[in-house]
């Protein structure tokens, strides 16, 4: 009988599809579950009783899975259902909450399975203040940081960092601008914005200390294996976030890390229980690093095209280890 490795996602992951081939190569069956088509164009039959084992069924089309025998999961993303314009707005709510709550009990119910990574533990590590106290218990030099709604609390950090401040938000954010998607990235703040901070009262904001930077670095952790890579985005409109000059993406190169932050990564990782992560790191012009902060979910796929890392085989190892 043939093990299997469930994959949540939603049906825009194209890079996914790279982990499903890798995992199918390895002679295991693949399971993509698109949380958006549930419930619309897939479906979940769960039975259990006193007499007999349980049954979680997996229908696709004509294609029927039983879930039970799941050897791994890799939690990539959930996204939420798509749900018919002409379902009365009344029950929206409930449907998603229904939907939500079967597939929770369906993932609770898979407790033997081997997750990367539970979702606790992806959720935790969401969470950008604790990152930093993790990090430096995991031996890493962190920027001094401050996370508020106080104007005044924001001015004092400007001040006593004589101005080299940058801003940030807690989470990735973009909207949509005259049809355009904007993203908010990371911002140096000036002497005047000082007179603009009051927008903090209703939406927070982080705050941190200018780290000088030699190059930006992107590690994909996969278990016990780093994938290093460096963009040098000093000068231009990539400066202080490499992100905000697009073509910066390409022109990372191989990179690597020394030895004692090669254990600060894997000893981060540890503390947060996690087997997949994307870091942020700069390597100051002394040759120190300073973490930045590290995404469970990151995306990764754009590192491996561009400086040719074979993280999805890394991924499928993992699935499909004993």
């Amino acid at each position: 009988m043939t093990d299997t490795v469930l994959i949540i996602t939603h049906s825009g992951d194209e890079p996914a599809g790279l982990v499903v081939d890798a995992v199918k190569a390895r002679g295991f069956d693949a399971v993509r579950f698109d949380t958006d088509r549930f419930p619309a164009e897939l479906r979940l039959v769960l039975s259990q009783g006193t007499d007999r084992p349980p049954s979680y069924l997996f229908l696709e089309g004509d294609r029927q899975v039983e879930l039970t025998r799941v050897k791994s999961v890799w939690y990539r993303r959930f996204y939420s259902a798509r749900l018919p314009p002409e379902l009365d707005e009344r029950y929206v709510q409930y449907s998603k909450l229904e939907i939500r709550t079967l597939l929770s009990s369906l993932f609770a119910a898979l407790p033997d399975a081997r997750w990367i990574d539970p979702i606790d533990r992806v959720h935790r590590a969401h969470h950008k203040v604790p990152q930093l106290e993790l990090a430096k218990q995991a031996g890493f030099l962190v920027p001094d940081t401050l996370a508020t709604n106080d104007p005044a609390a924001a001015r004092r950090f400007f001040e006593d960092h004589q101005g080299k401040v940058v801003t940030k938000m807690l989470n990735a954010i973009s909207f949509t601008d005259d049809g355009n998607e904007q993203m908010v990235f990371t911002s140096k703040v000036h002497e005047q914005h000082l007179n603009e901070l009051d927008g903090l009262r209703y939406c927070p904001a982080v705050f941190q200390e200018l780290v000088e930077k030699d190059v930006e670095l992107r590690v994909a952790v996969v278990g016990q294996k780093l994938f290093v890579a460096s963009v040098d985005s000093s000068g231009g409109s990539g400066a202080v976030d490499w992100r905000r000059a697009g073509d910066l993406a390409y022109r990372f190169v191989p990179d690597q890390l020394p030895p004692d932050v090669e254990q600060s990564v894997l000893r981060l990782m540890k503390l947060f229980g996690l087997t997949y992560g994307s870091l942020d790191i700069i390597r100051r012009p002394d040759g120190k690093h300073v973490f930045l902060e590290v995404n469970s979910a990151g995306e990764w796929a754009w590192l491996q095209q561009m400086v040719n890392l074979p993280i999805h085989e890394a991924l499928a190892d993992e699935l499909t280890r004993a």
